[in-house]
């Protein structure tokens, strides 16, 4: 189950600002499960335990390539291919640095082999600025206009 959307948008600020806290754009993370931030605190992933078998160095970048319509930067998650035995949470907080979009304007991509395609289960928590969705696979995400 998704843990509260407070309680991540806490532990992504906190790391984000604290010296000497690594879990901020890559970390390790095994089959106890953990969270990973992009560094600048907007892509949080969640991975439940369970969801890893072994240890796996998770990366969050920056994209250079956009699709139609983004309304901030894509987060390439590496290693692209990593499976998952459960599903992933994936957040985007597009408020950051001065996103400014409505709610129901806003949707959520993954690149595959056959171009960006809007993920399934997308989730707007309203008043909050905050757009989820489950993953099995790590690939690169980006929030989009009117989809």
């Amino acid at each position: 189950m998704l843990r509260s959307t407070s309680l991540l948008l806490a532990v992504s600020t906190l790391c984000a600002t604290v010296a000497g806290c690594d879990p901020v754009g890559d970390d390790v993370v095994g089959p106890e499960g953990g969270v990973v931030v992009s560094e600048d605190g907007r892509l949080t992933i969640d991975i439940p335990e369970g969801a890893l078998d072994e240890p796996v160095e998770i990366i969050i970048e920056e994209a250079d390539e956009l699709p139609e319509g983004a309304l901030g930067p894509a987060y390439e998650v590496l290693p692209h291919g990593t499976v998952f035995n459960a599903p992933v949470h994936v957040l985007y907080n597009y408020s950051a640095q001065g996103m400014d979009v409505a709610d129901e304007e806003v949707g959520f991509v993954v690149e595959r082999t056959d171009g960006w395609v809007e993920l399934a289960d997308r989730h707007v928590f309203e008043g909050e600025n905050i757009i989820s969705a489950s993953a099995l696979y790590l690939s690169t995400f980006c929030v989009v206009e009117g989809r």
